[in-house]
């Protein structure tokens, strides 16, 4: 093989792990001041709001007149509510997607009761789905016994099953808010340790092949 068959070999292979090495996962964190919402959707007892190629969908008591506490509104972060009337009652509710549909991790999450759950006791539960259909025989559940403005907090191991699906839902019986969530673009891959030795690899024979080019037309 020539001298330049080598080096257009080499730089191929390098160019290749470097294209590989720049495929990071995205990893987006909300919830902050310039991260803006906006309502692609309003049905009977719920919204749906767009903001960095996420959609969240959370239920909202439409139907009834109770006056809720103080609520969480977005900057701060996504608040949902039980709904006690209207067509479809039912537990306080948030659903996560990404626009395009792929699978995504949640990492990451902090929720806030915006009612008490001291007495009964409560547990936010979290269903990862794929295609619409639910990812695991049960739903993952997170402690969330407390009064109103409490807040929890959950990140790995205790979130490892909220990984690979494309949609989760928070679920809790009473009005809740998420105000701090990091969600992970699991579509693109992080590169392996190996890929980084290939790479280092690949530029060591581009490296060495320039060299050894220079030196002969010396």
């Amino acid at each position: 093989m020539s001298k330049q068959t080598c080096l257009a070999s080499a730089i191929a292979t390098a160019v290749v792990l470097l294209s590989q090495s720049s495929a990071y996962a995205v990893t987006t964190t909300f919830f902050d001041g310039n991260q803006t919402a906006t309502l692609v959707e309003s049905g009977p007892t719920f919204d749906t709001i767009s903001s960095e190629g996420y959609l969240f969908t959370y239920t909202l008591d439409k139907y009834s007149d109770v006056v809720r506490l103080t609520p969480v509104t977005w900057p701060d972060g996504v608040m949902a509510q039980s709904v006690i009337a209207g067509p479809t009652p039912g537990p306080a509710k948030i659903t996560i997607q990404r626009v395009d549909g792929n699978v995504f991790d949640i990492p990451t999450f902090t929720a806030k009761l915006l009612a008490s759950t001291g007495g009964a006791g409560g547990a936010i539960e979290v269903m990862p789905k794929i295609g619409g259909e639910d990812a695991l025989a049960d739903p993952v559940a997170f402690n969330a016994t407390g009064y109103y403005g409490q807040s929890f907090t959950y990140d790995m191991p205790s979130t490892r099953l909220l990984s690979g699906a494309d949609s989760y839902t928070f679920s809790l019986y009473v009005d809740f808010a998420l105000t701090d969530l990091t969600l992970v673009d699991a579509s693109v891959p992080i590169p392996e340790p190996e890929t980084y030795a290939m790479l280092l690899a690949g530029l060591g024979l581009v490296g060495a092949a320039v060299r050894r080019r220079k030196q002969s037309e010396a």
